[in-house]
């Protein structure tokens, strides 16, 4: 099935935001080996494209409330370049085994952790999903502020 990319045009039913041909370029820079078939790199870019949408909170109001992505968005003309890299890097990680939308079970507990004159109680330890780095280091600029947190801006 071909992937339909959103070209910031707001294109129904788009699934991803780079076709195939631009993720298997991209990976060949960089010296990845790439899935086995052209099939399966379509269905990690499938659900890196449902990872880019789904797990972060973005700058600006969508163009369209009928818009099947996150982007564009009002505050950048199309899908910007580092949102279309970071959902190559995070297909790629997919196709390693990553799955960005596994149930985390949160390690919870009742210890105190003590440094120095500082205590943390156990139950504001982190917990909770793994940071995906590569991908949140190209999506920095379009980020909002995570939940219970005020973006700051330095300046």
């Amino acid at each position: 099935m071909v992937l339909t990319v959103e070209t910031g045009a707001i294109v129904a039913g788009a699934d991803s935001y780079v076709s195939l041909a631009v993720y298997q370029a991209y990976g060949a820079a960089r010296g990845w080996t790439m899935g086995a078939d052209d099939t399966a790199d379509d269905v990690n870019l499938r659900r890196a494209f449902d990872g880019i949408n789904r797990l972060w909170s973005y700058l600006g109001e969508l163009e369209s409330s009928d818009q099947p992505g996150a982007f564009p968005r009002s505050l950048w003309a199309g899908v910007p370049r580092k949102v279309q890299n970071a959902q190559c890097e995070l297909a790629y990680l997919i196709q390693g085994g990553l799955d960005p939308f596994a149930t985390i079970d949160s390690s919870a507990t009742s210890e105190t952790v003590k440094v120095g004159p500082i205590s943390i109680g156990g139950d504001s330890l982190p917990t909770g999903r793994p940071r995906i780095v590569a991908v949140e280091a190209l999506l920095r600029p379009y980020l909002g502020a995570g939940p219970g947190q005020a973006r700051m801006v330095r300046g």
